[in-house]
């Protein structure tokens, strides 16, 4: 079958690699669709210079062969979770498996290594398969781990339904945020950053503040006034984070979504902090629970997958797919090893 290795920089082999063997508890799923996420494109871009590397994680496949005890049927469209978890550590134990020990532990590999999400084949445990409806196609299951990242950020944020929620960065990772915490109840604003003007996606939010070069703290509280009940920074960095910090209301949350690298400094109005007890945190990845929810969330239609995807790559050509994910980010990317 085959596989694809990011090798350097800016360089992606497509190799002839031996098909896997399931064993008693795993699950043979031929992959259908691949969405390339920023991780694997900081890899390709020699940001993240962790090679020879596996990549591709975002997954949707259909099952080839699976134990009769899972009740998954041959041909199913499933989306399949392929971050390790050691579920031994003190996290996983706790029910934080998204900070592993294990899945956290870089350093420099001889072997390939990764998720492998960029290949034909793959053999997974059987609790890290989730259905997602006789609907959906694999295109539509790759979407489930981005949105499983996106569940667990709006757990952070603490945000109820009613509630109002502002997502900073209207990006394919904002879009996802604003259609899940539409599902959830919470009502929304949008607010557009610098970065969105070439990498924006189709968002449906309440309210949309442009980034039109006035003071976004006086342009929120203008369209919604001080009722942010708490805000997910998706782009901006820094300025977006501070924003936030600003217009967020006594109580309120502020969740740090975005990868930021290098780190940046931060002006922070401390005595509004304390007096408010305003919380800022981060969000990182995903759990199992998280991953359900959001295979739920996709099958139920509540993710609207179509304008979310982008161009679509065999994976013969997943040099090319690499080159125009980075160029294009607004929409994911797709390989499609095996097309369903």
């Amino acid at each position: 079958m085959k596989q694809a290795v990011f090798v350097a920089p800016r360089h992606v082999e497509v190799r002839d690699v031996p098909e896997p063997r399931r064993g008693v508890q795993e699950v043979l799923v031929s992959v259908g669709a691949c969405g390339i996420c920023t991780w694997e494109q900081r890899v390709f871009r020699g940001v993240r210079p962790e090679y020879p590397l596996l990549g591709g994680h975002e997954v949707g496949a259909v099952v080839v062969d699976a134990p009769s005890s899972t009740g998954l049927r041959s041909g199913e469209v499933v989306a399949v979770s392929l971050l390790p978890r050691c579920g031994d550590c003190p996290f996983c134990r706790s029910g934080r498996s998204n900070l592993c020990s294990y899945a956290n532990a870089g350093g420099p590999q001889r072997r390939p290594h990764g998720p492998k999400g960029l290949s034909d084949l793959l053999v997974v445990p059987h609790v890290d398969v989730f259905p997602v409806g006789a609907a959906a196609t694999c295109q539509d299951a790759a979407l489930v781990e981005p949105t499983a990242c996106v569940v667990h950020s709006l757990d952070r944020s603490g945000c109820r339904p009613g509630e109002l929620l502002a997502v900073f960065g209207l990006g394919f990772t904002g879009a996802l945020h604003l259609a899940a915490a539409r599902a959830r109840g919470l009502r929304t604003v949008g607010v557009a950053t610098a970065r969105d003007v070439d990498a924006r996606a189709p968002v449906e939010a309440d309210v949309v503040i442009e980034a039109d070069g006035r003071d976004p703290v006086r342009s929120i509280r203008a369209a919604v006034g001080a009722e942010v009940a708490a805000a997910v920074v998706t782009r901006g960095s820094s300025a977006s984070v501070e924003t936030a910090l600003e217009i967020v209301r006594p109580g309120g949350q502020v969740v740090l979504f975005e990868s930021v690298a290098p780190s940046v400094p931060l002006n922070l109005n401390l005595p509004r902090l304390r007096t408010g007890e305003i919380v800022l945190t981060g969000s990182v990845s995903h759990t199992r629970e998280d991953f359900a929810a959001a295979a739920s969330l996709v099958a139920s239609g509540a993710v609207p997958t179509g304008g979310l995807v982008g161009r679509a790559f065999e994976l013969a050509d997943v040099q090319q797919a690499m080159l125009h994910a980075v160029a294009h980010p607004g929409r994911r990317t797709m390989v499609v090893p095996r097309p369903r």
